[in-house]
C-alpha cells in the first residue's frame, strides 16, 4: 500500500502528478467531483475485466466483486437532469422556482387536463408544508457521490431561497437533507470526502464544527459477538428486541447493499443507550460503538422513507451474482428479479414517501422483455411525470451517434 499511496519518483518533474498539475487546465480541476468519478472508474477498470472474464468461465461474481462489476460513474448533465426534476419539482410545486436557480434542465409543467389539475393542487398544497429542513433524499447507490453533490447545491438554492444564510445552510444540509449508502468502502470514502469539500465550499471553518455527513458504506453484522449485545441491550426487552432484530436482518448486508429492506424500530430508544455507554469506561463500551453504532445507523437509513430517491443503480443479471443475493431477489423481488436495476426500480420506490419523487437511470428493456411483464403492471400504479429515452445529440453534451 506503501508504493500505491507514494509512488516512486513523485517529485520528478515528469512524474504522474507533474504532469497532472502542468498539463491539465487550473480550470479543468473547478468540478473536483467529476475528476472523483472518472478516476475511480478507471481505477476499477482492471478489476471489472478481471471480474467479467471469470464470469464466462462460469465463476458467479462474489459480493467483493460486485462493486467493481457495476460501479459506473454517472456524467454531470443526467444528475442534474434526475436531481433537478425530483427535488427541485418537489420544491417548485409548492413554493415556487427559487429565482436564484439555474436549472438547466428542469422541465416545466405541461398543460393539464381539469382532472388532473385538481389532483395535483392537492398536491401542492401539501408540498407547500415542507420546509428546507424537512425534505430527505437518498441516494442509496451512491458511488462517489456525485448525485448527493449536486442535490446539495439545488438545496442550497432552496436555503437561501428561504433566507438562510449559507453557513447556517450547509451545516443542515449535512444534518437533516442528505443521505447515501454503497456496499463499496472505497467509493462511500470518495463520497464523504466530495460531499465533506461541497459543504466547505459554503461553510470555510465546516471542517472544525464535528458535522458527520449521513452517508455510509453498509455494514453488516457477521462477527458481532453475543456478549456485545448483551452488553448493549442490559436486559431491557424493548432494546433487546429491537437491537437483535437489526443484527438479525443486516446478516450479510455485504452481499444485497440497499435492497434490504429494514424493519423499522425505535431508533431513538437505540441511540440514547448508546449516549448512556459513552459514559462508560471498558472494552464492551469499545466494542459496541465500534461494532454496533455504524450497524444501526446503517440499519436507519434503510429502514426510513425519503421525499427524494435519486441514483444511477447496478446492472448486472441476477443470475451472474451468488446464491445468497439470487435467494433473496427471488424471495422479495420476484416480478424485476431478473436484473439489479430492475429490483432497484422495485427497492427505490419502497424507499419513497407517498407522494415523494423518485428519479433514477434505467435499462430500457423493462419496457417490453416479457421477464418484466409483472414490473410494468406495477409501474402502471406510479404516476410517472417526465420519462426522456434520449438518443444522440438529446442535449449539447451528448455526442454523435
Amino acid at each position: 500500500w506503501t508504493e500505491l499511496l507514494f509512488p516512486k519518483n513523485l517529485l520528478r518533474e515528469d512524474s504522474v502528478i507533474a504532469h497532472m498539475v502542468k498539463d491539465i487546465p487550473e480550470s479543468d480541476w473547478n468540478d473536483q467531483v467529476q475528476i472523483i468519478g472518472w478516476l475511480y472508474q478507471y481505477y476499477n477498470s482492471e478489476p471489472k475485466e478481471k471480474v467479467f472474464a471469470n464470469l464466462k468461465k462460469n465463476v458467479k461474481i462474489s459480493a467483493a466483486d460486485i462493486p467493481a462489476a457495476t460501479q459506473l460513474f454517472t456524467p454531470d448533465w443526467i444528475v442534474r437532469y434526475m436531481v433537478e426534476n425530483s427535488l427541485g419539482r418537489l420544491w417548485t410545486e409548492g413554493h415556487g422556482k427559487p429565482e436564484n436557480a439555474n436549472w438547466k434542465y428542469y422541465l416545466e409543467e405541461a398543460e393539464q387536463e381539469d382532472s388532473v389539475k385538481s389532483e395535483l393542487e392537492k398536491l401542492r398544497a401539501a408540498y407547500r408544508e415542507i420546509q428546507p429542513e424537512q425534505i430527505k433524499i437518498i441516494d442509496p447507490c451512491m458511488g462517489s457521490g456525485h448525485i448527493l453533490v449536486y442535490a446539495f447545491d439545488v438545496l442550497m438554492d432552496i436555503y437561501t431561497a428561504c433566507g438562510w444564510s449559507e453557513r447556517d445552510a450547509a451545516k443542515s444540509i449535512l444534518r437533516n437533507n442528505l443521505y447515501g449508502l454503497d456496499i463499496d468502502r472505497r467509493a462511500y470514502q470518495l463520497a464523504y470526502f466530495a460531499v465533506m469539500m461541497k459543504a466547505r465550499q459554503y461553510d470555510r471553518r465546516l471542517l472544525t464544527r464535528g458535522i458527520q455527513p449521513n452517508v455510509y458504506s453498509i455494514r453488516e453484522s457477521n462477527g458481532i459477538q453475543a456478549m456485545t449485545i448483551e452488553y448493549f441491550h442490559k436486559n431491557d426487552p424493548k432494546l433487546k428486541s429491537d437491537i437483535e432484530r437489526i443484527v438479525t436482518e443486516m446478516r450479510d448486508a455485504k452481499e444485497y447493499g440497499s435492497i434490504l429492506n429494514i424493519t423499522p424500530v425505535d431508533f431513538t430508544g437505540l441511540y440514547a443507550r448508546f449516549d448512556e455507554i459513552h459514559n462508560d469506561i471498558n472494552m464492551m463500551q469499545m466494542s459496541a460503538l465500534d461494532e454496533l453504532l455504524p450497524l444501526v445507523k446503517c440499519a436507519e437509513v434503510l429502514a426510513q422513507k425519503y421525499d427524494v430517491v435519486v441514483t444511477n443503480p447496478p446492472y448486472m443479471a441476477v443470475s451472474n451474482a451468488g446464491a445468497k443475493v439470487n435467494d433473496y431477489v427471488k424471495k422479495n423481488f420476484p416480478d424485476s428479479k431478473a436484473d439489479l436495476f430492475a429490483v432497484f426500480i422495485e427497492r427505490c420506490g419502497q424507499m419513497a414517501k407517498k407522494n415523494g419523487y423518485q428519479a433514477m437511470i434505467t435499462q430500457h428493456a423493462w419496457m417490453f422483455l416479457s421477464s418484466f411483464e409483472k414490473l410494468r403492471t406495477k409501474l402502471l400504479a406510479v404516476d410517472i411525470v417526465n420519462m426522456a429515452h434520449l438518443g444522440a445529440r438529446a442535449f449539447e453534451e451528448i455526442g454523435g451517434e
